[in-house]
């Protein structure tokens, strides 16, 4: 940091530092960070008193208490009684045109008898089943329909009761008793009209299906003329339940910072908590651990049984776009006191947590073909303590990342994976970031591919039935176990709300309350930074003040909408002056820093003037026309790429410079 260069700056100007500076600089500074946490427990315990009494209020909305986490050992005594029961051979699909990509792939589970005496067939919403007479008419042929609808049992004939045939992927078929295995033509809707097209189909049975279910998740398909979507009223992460065994569906979303909002229904539902950077700039074990306790009722409440989060890669690129997602700051030994807490808050909800990005993954730009390329003596002491720290307070699940480490992708990377369960002790599963994986890697130590559909050739889906039942059983078996493992531990099997497409009624329930929205506010005003106070100009007095003066475009900034648009349509990436930009991007309620300081001039019977733009010459005439000049800068950044440089918006640095030469009293 500057602040090095130049010498150690005192404890009360940079208190809230992510990297304080000490004699021999950052390094020689852990001493003191623990110094410094250890002298302000105390005042730290009354307020995490404070803070949970006002969660207390809120807990009203909760569910019921949440059940204890198992210890681990519970965890597996229990995997490993389900294991011997998963003997079931599924029926798998393939072979679907593009408009019902979604289904290929799908490892049906047999369900029942229909009315008529016929097997029927579901996974993840989609079911397969015979029917006499789909249109209930007697003339029409008997067939096998695949369909987005759980059929009616009770019905003799046209099952779906939408009196019509046309619309189902169809076979036509006097056998009732075995759908048709192999290859077939089935008529589907292809194209952008109504007409039915026939394409090949392929029907048959996987051995271990129970097992490989667990293993590759569901929920996004390529639309028609499209790129990758998520399926309405689906988790970002979902794996299909089970049933038979009493399985739940694994329901994660993002992000680590809030329940994310990219169905339009959502927004104004959860609460736009402060950035996992803003958390860090806490220095707030207690304060981050309340966070995650109303965090994670947040998500419980949505139907979600896991999070995706904490992230908590130590920053090493000053650029990189997703720097305001990661918790650590610049510094290892705050990471590794606050990922614990965060842990912890979010699990005793009965939600796991997921800590990422596993490992190295320190920019955005090109990060699907860099190669990060770190000695051990450095990744034990620099990156790899906030991870062990997890690890070490029971988090249930690690993401491995886009990029590579010395040459090999970090889902493929059977060193950096093995450092996880061989060395930090790590007892949960790993699963891939969103198309990360790029090959078939369940032996070197990768245990569930996400989402589970391909976009090209070299990305996704490559833990599809026929590659993984090529492994070794007993690497088969320790993947699925360590996935029933989280399942138990967490109690999902019994605290589970729905499984989709079936989780509207959660989606739509309104889980932010006041109490949350005080935390919010009350962490967000604990991250702020005070530099320099000279004179005491602040607080803000009526006898010193009359007239103040609010500069800046950014002061009334608008946040950016994704307006429903999923992950990779549009500039989904785009961030604002509220919630950094991708995966972690949350919408709300807005209150302008603008409006909000009008609101709370009037209060104090201050007059107010402004210039809501980054124009110089007009900034200066405002600022001499007041008191105090309030000029307000910022910049954003988000997933997928870097920022270009570090400035402010709207060559900000240069507004400030103007209004401080004409205006000494500047906030």
């Amino acid at each position: 940091p500057r602040a090095c260069r130049s010498g150690s700056l005192p404890w009360r100007l940079v208190r809230q530092r992510p990297t304080p500076c000490g004699p021999r600089g950052p390094r020689a500074s852990r001493a003191a960070v623990a110094h410094r946490l250890g002298a302000m427990a105390r005042f730290r315990a009354v307020r995490a008193l404070l803070a949970a009494a006002l969660l207390a209020r809120g807990a009203a909305l909760a569910a019921p208490e949440p059940l204890h986490p198992l210890s681990w050992s519970e965890a597996y005594a229990r995997a490993d009684a389900t294991l011997a029961k998963m003997t079931e051979t599924l029926l798998q699909v393939g072979g679907f045109c593009q408009r019902q990509e979604f289904v290929s792939g799908l490892l049906l589970q047999k369900r029942g008898l229909t009315a008529g005496g016929s097997p029927y067939y579901g996974a993840a919403g989609y079911f397969l089943y015979y029917d006499p007479h789909c249109d209930g008419k007697p003339s029409s042929r008997g067939r096998w329909v695949i369909h987005y609808r759980q059929p009616d049992l009770e019905r003799a004939t046209d099952l779906d009761g939408d009196g019509q045939c046309s619309r189902d992927i169809q076979y036509e078929s006097e056998d009732k008793g075995q759908p048709p295995m192999g290859v077939h033509g089935w008529s589907m809707q292809c194209g952008h009209g109504a007409d039915m097209e026939r394409r090949s189909l392929t029907l048959h049975d996987v051995p271990q299906g129970e097992k490989l279910t667990l293993l590759k998740g569901v929920g996004w398909e390529h639309p028609l003329g499209g790129w990758f979507n998520l399926r309405k009223w689906w988790y970002v992460g979902n794996t299909a339940a089970i049933p038979r065994l009493g399985l739940p569906s694994l329901n994660m979303q993002d992000a680590a910072a809030g329940f994310r909002t990219n169905f339009e229904e959502v927004v104004g539902s959860v609460t736009v908590w402060p950035s996992l950077l803003a958390m860090g700039a806490t220095w707030d074990p207690p304060l981050v651990k309340a966070f995650g306790e109303a965090m994670g009722r947040e998500f419980a409440s949505k139907g979600a049984n896991g999070i995706l989060g904490p992230s908590v890669n130590v920053h090493r690129v000053a650029r990189n776009g997703r720097n305001f997602e990661y918790m650590s700051g610049e510094d290892p030994y705050l990471g590794s006191r606050l990922a614990p807490a965060y842990v912890e808050g979010v699990q005793s909800q009965g939600v796991f947590a997921v800590v990422k990005h596993w490992v190295f993954n320190q920019q955005e730009t090109n990060r699907n073909s860099e190669s990060s390329v770190v000695d051990d003596k450095t990744a034990w002491e620099l990156y790899y303590p906030p991870f062990q720290a997890a690890v070490d307070a029971g988090v249930s699940a690690v993401m491995c990342s886009y990029n590579r480490v010395d040459g090999e992708y970090a889902c493929s990377n059977k060193k950096q994976l093995s450092v996880l369960h061989d060395q930090m002790g790590f007892k949960g599963f790993v699963q891939s970031d969103w198309w990360a994986t790029h090959e078939q890697s369940l032996a070197k130590g990768l245990d569930q591919e996400m989402p589970g559909n391909r976009i090209n050739e070299d990305t996704g889906n490559f833990f599809e039935p026929g590659n993984l039942l090529k492994e070794d059983q007993d690497v088969i078996d320790s993947a699925t176990r360590r996935v029933l493992a989280v399942m138990y531990k967490m109690h999902l099997d019994k605290t589970t709300k729905c499984a989709p497409p079936h989780c509207k009624e959660w989606f739509l329930k309104n889980v932010s309350t006041p109490e949350h929205v005080a935390l919010a506010r009350s962490a967000a005003a604990r991250s702020v930074v005070l530099l320099k106070n000279e004179g005491r100009l602040l607080p803000l007095e009526a006898e010193s003040v009359r007239r103040i003066a609010i500069i800046g475009a950014a002061a009334d900034a608008p946040p950016f909408s994704t307006h429903g648009r999923g992950q990779g349509q549009g500039d989904w990436a785009t961030g604002d002056y509220y919630s950094g930009g991708g995966s972690g991007h949350l919408e709300g309620e807005v209150v302008t820093p603008f409006h909000g300081l009008s609101r709370k001039a009037a209060q104090h019977g201050f007059e107010v003037t402004y210039s809501l733009s980054d124009d110089v010459r007009e900034a200066v005439r405002v600022a001499k026309s007041a008191d105090v000049a309030i000029v307000v800068a910022g910049t954003t950044s988000g997933e997928s790429r870097d920022r270009k440089n570090l400035s402010l918006d709207g060559d900000a640095d240069r507004l400030i410079d103007a209004v401080a030469k004409v205006r000494r009293t500047i906030v």
